[in-house]
């Protein structure tokens, strides 16, 4: 059987020939959990339209459907069917269970944010290279204003971020409570300052706790979103070793936003070198066993064998078959953005 995925409108709009090349390395990586056997997945064009088209030897189940709906770049399914030699579309109903609207991830814009949709494919990236499908936790130990932690929360899972800029959580933390009020959520939810030894670190957590609907809310189905205003060196002392199935984060460029944010920012915040080699050990001690870390980063100021260096000196194993290789794509003049992907032993 063949089958057709229409791309999403919002990712063509940002860089239209990267992400076909990016949407097949998704696809392919989320493929392995597929009940049907896939094949022969190319980019087809459809009187003018293009689209991501592949074979099974099966028809998709359910529980196939509710996979390819959840890519990022999966704007409508198709069953693909030739009759009388003219090509026929047969729309197939996505199945997505959202846990939370996904407004919450598209409101913000500011400067510097990184794409929801390119934030969505980093997350399915993570998802299906690993085998937990339960009570997920991802942590983003650069989470800025929390758009890795939204698209996570749509997607159902329990979110953490650390972001060493108060100023940045601070406004975070009221864009989750009031959008929460806003759109009549029921939660609840806590602020907290934690320190370390003789005050060696300080910080203040900010946790909510909700659910799709009130009856959830009873029956204590819920999903935590949690923000903590501290330095991400300290991972390992706000969080139980083993706590997390998958980190996802956006490293810094190593180019400064100004109008992210009016606090000064520490050339550790904006080199990702820096960042991994001071903050990656700590990281890793919250990681489960088995567990994926994906992170983007712009090889204009660290190439790729660098960065699989750093990680493999601190014992991950990092992803570097078929699939894994084909994300690198220009953002602008000054980024080259790639992904990196490994595991924990």
């Amino acid at each position: 059987m063949m089958y057709a995925v229409l791309y999403n409108p919002g990712h063509n709009r940002v860089y239209y020939e990267a992400s076909l090349k990016l949407s097949v390395s998704e696809f392919n990586i989320a493929a392995r959990k597929l009940s049907a056997a896939v094949e022969d997945v190319q980019h087809i064009n459809i009187q003018g339209i293009d689209y991501l088209a592949f074979r099974t030897g099966s028809e998709l189940t359910l529980q196939d459907i509710r996979i390819i709906s959840g890519l990022s770049f999966a704007y409508a399914l198709f069953e693909v069917r030739q009759i009388g030699g003219e090509t026929f579309l047969r729309p197939i109903k996505k199945v997505r269970e959202d846990f939370i609207d996904e407004s919450i991830s598209t409101i913000l814009k500011y400067t510097g944010k990184t794409n929801e949709i390119f934030t969505r494919m980093m997350i399915n990236i993570a998802f299906y290279s690993q085998d937990n499908n339960e009570n997920i936790r991802l942590l983003d130990p650069v989470a800025g204003k929390g758009t890795t932690l939204y698209e996570g929360l749509n997607k159902g899972l329990n979110v953490y971020g650390i972001e060493i800029g108060s100023g940045i959580v601070n406004e975070a933390y009221h864009f989750v409570k009031r959008y929460l009020e806003t759109a009549k959520y029921k939660f609840e939810h806590s602020s907290i300052k934690i320190s370390g030894p003789n005050k060696s670190f300080t910080a203040l957590r900010h946790t909510f706790e909700t659910a799709r609907t009130k009856e959830d809310f009873k029956r204590k189905d819920t999903r935590t979103i949690e923000l903590i205003a501290g330095n991400s060196l300290y991972a390992d002392k706000f969080y139980k070793k083993n706590f997390f199935d998958i980190i996802v984060g956006d490293l810094p460029y190593g180019v400064k936003h100004h109008n992210v944010t009016n606090e000064g920012q520490s050339s550790l915040t904006r080199n990702p070198a820096e960042l991994l080699n001071a903050c990656l050990p700590s990281w890793i001690k919250v990681l489960k066993p088995g567990g994926i870390i994906v992170l983007s980063w712009n090889t204009n100021v660290l190439p790729r064998r660098k960065i699989e260096q750093i990680f493999e000196e601190q014992g991950l194993t990092v992803k570097n078959d078929g699939a894994y290789l084909q994300f690198e794509h220009r953002v602008d003049q000054s980024i080259v953005r790639d992904i990196i992907a490994a595991r924990r032993a």
